[in-house]
């Protein structure tokens, strides 16, 4: 993850937010990509692997119910955290 102090001039403030498509099924692990890529202004193949912070299997099932509403949770990755609300969003803090 890039932390440099002149390569986050440019990133998106922190909190950052990005609505999750339930009714397309995005993955959730696609929203927090994106989300994190726009907190680091960079290509989300350049963060370190969502694998190395939370289990992107055990996400996508947590969120695969029919009340994905009542469901949220919260992760650190790096110097970020990640919440993520069943309601449709992903905020990055």
């Amino acid at each position: 993850m890039s932390a440099t102090g002149e390569e986050n001039a440019t990133a998106v403030s922190v909190p950052h937010r990005v609505d999750i498509d339930w009714e397309r099924r995005e993955p959730v692990s696609s929203a927090i990509q994106t989300a994190l890529s726009d907190v680091e202004n960079s290509a989300a193949v350049e963060l370190d692997p969502l694998a190395d912070y939370v289990d992107p299997d055990a996400l996508e099932a947590f969120f695969s119910g029919t009340d994905d509403a009542a469901r949220n949770l919260s992760f650190a990755y790096g110097d970020y955290t990640v919440y993520v609300d069943g309601a449709g969003y992903v905020r990055i803090d």
